[in-house]
């Protein structure tokens, strides 16, 4: 089921128009796109059970945060647990898991399109790749294909495992399995490689047990997990090398890659490393001292713009703390988000 709605704004798109001093005729045009242009939205998830999750923006430099963006614009909340945000060209889908739906905004005005219910159950993560929204559902161990425009529905992906977070390269998909033994231990170690062309299934990659987090750059797909991280060339899916822990360094978690530099925290620290590294030393970056259980912090760990941002959710009992710090671990800003800030996303 789609629920579309339209909506038109009395705002006046274009608002500056600027002279270049170096040619006469290299005119360039400021476009004023929406209140939440230029700056960061962090996806609070709320309380499970409660219809309290939450968007907030903070602008390009660290001046103003602006609290229940869904909420403020359409009058209406925005449901049970925010899982995540994905993009695509002017829209944000807002996959909001209890509550079994995807919320369609325009990325800048956050003005409502769409609400995409059918084949949705327990929705985790999506991606956008050749014109197709992939989402991946975790009650039915599948991912759902829907056109990226009309939102209709195309096709079900059966993955016979939990999938979690989805990522893309080129011609492939790349989601990530959950598996827990008897006793809940993360026993993770597979990934699901999927050709976008034809929608099928064309590999598994199994790495290190306790996979937590994945990401992509320059054709390398990086795989964290309990005892290192794994390097795979995305260009046929073989693994190319492991870069192991240095003894000391354990619970490593939500893997991020930004201009060849590897970004993980392990309880109040955040690491960083060059991508050619041989292995990763017990050395962090910087110990942000946040205290409190080892779930709570880094919650929402992102690397945006040049910005390293670290939450802390304060045991979900009051709204979420953000900290920002640049790239060499200098502390910028701190900021209060919602109930449970699970990402930082950047919207330029």
């Amino acid at each position: 089921m789609i629920k579309q709605f339209f909506k038109f704004s009395t705002l006046c798109l274009i608002v500056l128009l600027a002279f270049s001093s170096c040619s006469d005729s290299d005119d360039s045009v400021a476009v004023f796109k929406g209140d939440f242009d230029n700056g960061y939205l962090v996806s609070n998830e709320g309380n499970f059970g409660k219809p309290n999750a939450s968007v907030t923006f903070i602008n390009n430099d660290l001046t103003k945060v602006t609290q229940k963006v869904f909420q403020s614009v359409n009058g209406t909340t925005l449901g049970d647990v925010l899982q995540s945000i994905a993009f695509d060209a002017d829209y944000a889908f807002l996959i909001v898991n209890n509550s079994n739906k995807i919320e369609v905004v325009n990325r800048y005005t956050f003005e409502s399109v769409a609400t995409i219910t059918e084949k949705i159950n327990q929705p985790r993560y999506a991606v956008i790749e050749n014109g197709k929204l992939y989402v991946t559902n975790n009650s039915t161990k599948s991912v759902e294909i829907f056109d990226a425009k009309s939102f209709q529905h195309i096709t079900t992906i059966e993955i016979n495992k939990e999938v979690q977070e989805i990522i893309q390269d080129d011609n492939f998909i790349y989601a990530r399995n959950t598996l827990f033994d008897a006793n809940w231990n993360d026993i993770s170690n597979n990934i699901t490689v999927i050709d976008n062309k034809t929608n099928t299934i064309v590999k598994n990659i199994s790495v290190g047990v306790g996979l937590n987090s994945m990401q992509i750059e320059d054709g390398i797909l990086y795989a964290l997990h309990k005892t290192g991280i794994t390097k795979i060339t995305t260009s046929n899916n073989e693994v190319i090398g492991e870069i192991p822990f240095a003894e000391g360094l354990t619970n490593a978690n939500k893997l991020e890659v930004a201009d060849n530099f590897i970004y993980f925290f392990s309880g109040s620290k955040i690491f960083k490393f060059r991508t050619d590294v041989t292995s990763l030393a017990n050395t962090e970056l910087v110990d942000t001292k946040a205290t409190g259980d080892s779930w709570d912090l880094g919650y929402g760990f992102n690397v945006v713009d040049g910005k390293i941002f670290f939450t802390d959710v304060k045991g979900f009992t009051e709204n979420s703390e953000v900290l920002v710090y640049d790239l060499n671990g200098k502390f910028l800003k701190s900021f209060t988000a919602g109930m449970g800030a699970n990402g930082v996303y950047g919207n330029n």
